[in-house]
């Protein structure tokens, strides 16, 4: 396997990281997908490792930036090669959604899906992101005749949206939409959304944990012996480059796979979550009493991190995805 990126993905890890250095402290959601398409981010013929190094390097700027990215991207391209075999104007339906017109946003938990009879949705969707006025969601509606993602104009009669006022991530709007007896638009298996939004969500986790890694080495270096040559922040360091540098390689690896697995996605996005919080919590360590200082970066990765664990697939979920498909070829 050639671990060295061709010259189109470096291209697109430059562009996510102008595109970070560009955006606002707290970036409205439909500002980061405007500045993605602009910068040429949004494509729906995209090598995914391409997009994956771009969201990293995005995150290390802006993490609400990334997830968003992320989130928008996933569904996006999930969207896309579900329509692949509908012609055109099949994929004409989301190629606003590629302009930057429309930002796609998606439901992240399972606690609380609405109801689908006869291509009518009746219920809650909880905790979707990311929402915006003008937009799709894509849900997972409980129907008779199984699990089928259903996409919703969020400006349809008949959409509500509850916003909810979160801890971390400013910029992303997260919130509960209800539907009461919505017609929606039947997309086909969720798994490909899913897979998608699990590697860039992965790709943002990376770059949360290598931007604490890196103002952890700052804080080493600018305290020379007194903490640099001290051997418990050298250990601190090298576990957080080695485990980021492990999970950054599973998360190459989903991404270029062919064909993408749910198993890959799903151990990527696990590696990076655990990886980047272990390196926030090393950068805690290694920074002081200083991160507990209100809008310093580390504590606010410490509060945006946490969006990992709770978006586009929790822990059990991730291991569940994981055995369903390893064990048994191992058996």
């Amino acid at each position: 396997m050639d671990f060295d990126l061709t010259g189109v993905q470096a291209a697109w890890r430059e562009k996510g990281a102008a595109l970070g250095r560009d955006v606002a402290p707290d970036p409205a959601a439909a500002s980061v997908v405007q500045g993605a398409a602009r910068a040429g981010l949004l494509d729906p013929a995209v090598d995914l490792l391409a997009l994956v190094v771009a969201v990293e390097a995005l995150a290390q700027h802006s993490p609400a930036a990334a997830v968003t990215l992320a989130l928008h991207a996933g569904t996006s391209l999930g969207l896309a090669r579900l329509r692949e075999g509908s012609g055109e104007a099949g994929l004409a339906r989301f190629a606003p959604l590629f302009r930057g017109e429309a930002v796609a946003a998606v439901g992240l938990s399972s606690d609380d899906i609405p109801r689908e009879a006869e291509g009518r949705l009746s219920g809650r969707a909880s905790w979707a992101a990311p929402l915006t006025d003008r937009g799709i969601v894509v849900v997972s509606p409980k129907g008779d005749a199984g699990r089928t993602a259903y996409a919703v104009a969020l400006e349809m009669p008949g959409v509500g949206v509850e916003r909810i006022a979160t801890a971390a991530l400013p910029g992303l709007v997260c919130g509960h939409v209800t539907f009461a007896g919505v017609r929606g638009e039947p997309i086909g298996a969720t798994v490909p959304i899913m897979i998608r939004i699990r590697i860039l969500m992965a790709a943002a986790g990376l770059g949360m944990g290598k931007r604490a890694l890196r103002e952890a080495l700052a804080t080493a270096k600018a305290a020379h012996a007194a903490a640099a040559g001290e051997q418990t922040v050298q250990g601190l360091l090298a576990d957080a480059a080695t485990e980021l540098d492990a999970a950054m390689l599973m998360t190459w690896k989903a991404a270029a796979a062919d064909p993408l697995s749910l198993s890959d996605a799903s151990l990527a996005k696990l590696m990076a979550t655990a990886a980047a919080q272990r390196a926030v919590e090393r950068a805690t360590q290694v920074v002081g009493v200083d991160s507990f200082q209100r809008g310093h970066i580390i504590e606010r990765l410490a509060q945006d991190v946490r969006a990992l664990e709770l978006f586009a697939g929790r822990t059990e979920a991730l291991r569940a995805a994981v055995a369903e498909e390893i064990l048994p070829r191992r058996a």
